[in-house]
């Protein structure tokens, strides 16, 4: 089975033991825009805390080794935007759509996030969950 981890979903593996754990398990995949979510959050203050970019990029790179990146086409990215306006996707929300249809072409049936709800009726089929 594998699980798809949105940007927030590796935020939390940094932190939490159990979720990194649970990420260093076979069958875990994210795009590429997951880590520049990740470096968004790291080095931008959210958590309280700001990283230098540099410790942002290794702490990124310490993930990365437990995943298999997927990527959404040119021509994939094309056809979720026209059909966007038939899940309600406008604005900002394009991005966690853009995820879940990662999630469901890489044949993910669950996708880890701490906005689940954000997620909810995206994809249908598509499991959402916090990791």
């Amino acid at each position: 089975m594998s699980l798809y981890w949105d940007s927030s979903a590796l935020v939390a593996a940094l932190y939490d033991e159990t979720i990194r754990e649970r990420l260093a398990s076979i069958g875990n995949m994210t795009r590429t825009h997951s880590f520049t979510e990740v470096f968004s959050t790291l080095t931008g203050g959210r958590l309280g805390i700001r990283y230098k970019p540099a410790e942002a990029a290794e702490m990124i790179a310490s993930l990365r080794e437990d995943l298999e990146v997927v990527e959404v086409t040119t021509d994939e990215t094309i056809e979720a935007l026209h059909s966007a306006h038939k899940k309600g996707v406008r604005g900002v929300r394009i991005h966690d759509y853009l995820h879940a249809v990662a999630a469901s072409l890489s044949g993910s049936q669950t996708l880890l996030t701490l906005n689940t709800k954000g997620f909810k009726g995206l994809i249908d089929g598509l499991k959402v969950f916090s990791p």
